[in-house]
């Protein structure tokens, strides 16, 4: 089970994402570009081929898959964990002029004000499940 983020890069300033037209989502950058932001802003990634590679962090891990980047303009991630994957995938995505959409809550994650809903959401789901039969 993972919590689910796409990074996406839109024209124009942040706003919410009811806001953002089809055609204000723009490429994120050639494959090779993103794996080297991603390097950049993880340099202990584990890569498993051109399109899958792993982080592992202070009690999280990010799965990012690459299949879509040229034909979605987009990267899925899966983050598994409790720790905070939330403030290291900001270096990533303000880096870079990207964004991230909290799949869980279908909002981008505001830089400037980031909304912790989706991950505690996850969280919470993940020790409903930890508590034994019968609780």
């Amino acid at each position: 089970m993972s919590w689910d983020v796409v990074l996406v890069r839109i024209r124009g300033a942040f706003r919410p994402i009811r806001e953002v037209e089809q055609a204000d989502y723009v490429s994120l950058g050639d494959p090779a570009s993103v794996r080297a932001a991603i390097r950049a802003a993880f340099p202990t990634v584990e890569w498993s081929g051109a399109d899958w590679a792993v982080y592992y962090g202070k009690d999280f891990e990010i799965e990012f898959i690459l299949e879509s980047v040229q034909s979605a303009n987009a990267v899925l991630l899966h983050v598994h964990g409790k720790g905070d994957p939330i403030r290291p995938l900001l270096k990533l995505t303000e880096s870079n002029g990207w964004l991230a959409v909290d799949c869980s809550t279908g909002e981008f994650i505001d830089p400037m004000n980031p909304s912790y809903e989706g991950w505690e959401g996850f969280k919470a789901l993940l020790d409903g499940l930890d508590e034994p039969a019968g609780r």
